[in-house]
């Protein structure tokens, strides 16, 4: 014969049950966040610009975060391998990503399988490397007020990385802003080559980096015309911005942390303030100094994730109008 329970029995059995029941949500609200070791994923390969900078924040962050970091370079698809790797992880604040201009373009066409720019959540920006209009040793001009002036009636050749890549749509729109001729695009390998062919006279101008060409730009081969960012660099003191000129027009080549959709707002809140603080470090800002970025490269969640929503619109903006699609 079965045993009847009392209601009074039934509810006691049930409060005692209850706290047992929570405990392991209780738990999960407590847990200490990092509890293991931090992945950053650039898609560099060792000894690129971007693994270095990933690299120069580490020194001190360990300390901050209270765990180790360790670099995962995942270099392949312009920054295709490493969003894909990214992607493969929980989204628990313990994978962050390194990315690059390039990583939104890769997005913006299609090239990372399951993802799309929705899924990219700024942290922290890391660099903010300004673009500078060059020119060779050989070149009529001196100032960027003649050179514009030229061309408004002359095409141009212009040095680029790679059609349809970051500094390719830096030209195009720098010359919708000063109301030049659309140039000619040559495009080359790396900076090096570039600088290379400012100097023998085989394109007209470039938009480079200033650390870049630093030796050719002492020795005089190659002549920096105007910086496209709100502060002079001070490797070339002398060189005017575009805003001084009577432009308004800001390009530069960009790094930052970024997670991917799905990480607690707690978390990202720890990851924006012990970046930020282990970027903030005197030996973090003399590596920002020597190699040519912006004093205030260093930004939150808020100033970050702006510009990255910016460069996504007026990237796909550029591409439609070039008719350049994948």
């Amino acid at each position: 014969m079965m045993m009847k329970t009392s209601p009074a029995l039934r509810r006691r059995t049930l409060l005692l049950a209850t706290p047992a029941l929570a405990m392991p949500a209780i738990g999960r609200a407590q847990e200490t966040f990092p509890s293991r070791t931090i992945e950053v994923v650039t898609h560099a390969g060792v000894g690129g610009g971007t693994d270095i900078t990933a690299r120069m924040m580490m020194v001190h962050a360990p300390g901050e975060f209270k765990q180790e970091l360790v670099v995962v370079n995942r270099v392949g698809g312009s920054g295709a391998a490493a969003l894909a790797y990214a992607a493969s992880k929980p989204r628990d604040g313990h994978t962050i990503l390194l990315i690059t201009q390039t990583h939104l373009l890769t997005l913006l066409r299609g090239r990372a399988p399951g993802l799309t720019y929705e899924d990219i959540v700024g942290v922290a920006r890391a660099t903010e490397d300004p673009q500078v209009l060059m020119v060779g040793k050989g070149s009529p001009f001196r100032t960027a007020k003649d050179f514009l002036e030229a061309a408004k009636t002359t095409k141009f050749k212009f040095g680029t990385t790679q059609v349809g890549g970051v500094d390719h749509l830096a030209v195009y729109g720098f010359a919708k802003e000063a109301g030049i001729q659309q140039p000619t695009i040559v495009p080359f390998r790396g900076g090096g080559d570039i600088a290379i062919n400012l100097v023998s006279g085989n394109i007209d101008a470039a938009l480079v980096n200033p650390a870049e060409p630093e030796a050719q730009i002492k020795a005089g081969d190659i002549i920096p015309l105007l910086v496209l960012h709100e502060e002079r660099v001070p490797s070339i003191p002398d060189t005017p911005t575009a805003k001084e000129i009577g432009i308004n027009s800001t390009h530069a080549t960009v790094r930052g942390f970024a997670v991917l959709k799905g990480v607690p707002e707690d978390r990202l809140a720890i990851l924006e303030e012990k970046l930020i603080k282990a970027m903030s470090t005197p030996l973090y800002q003399n590596y920002l100094a020597s190699t040519g970025q912006a004093k205030g490269s260093v930004a939150g969640r808020r100033v970050w994730q702006a510009q990255l929503d910016a460069f996504y619109r007026t990237g796909r903006e550029a591409l439609a109008e070039l008719g350049i699609t994948r």
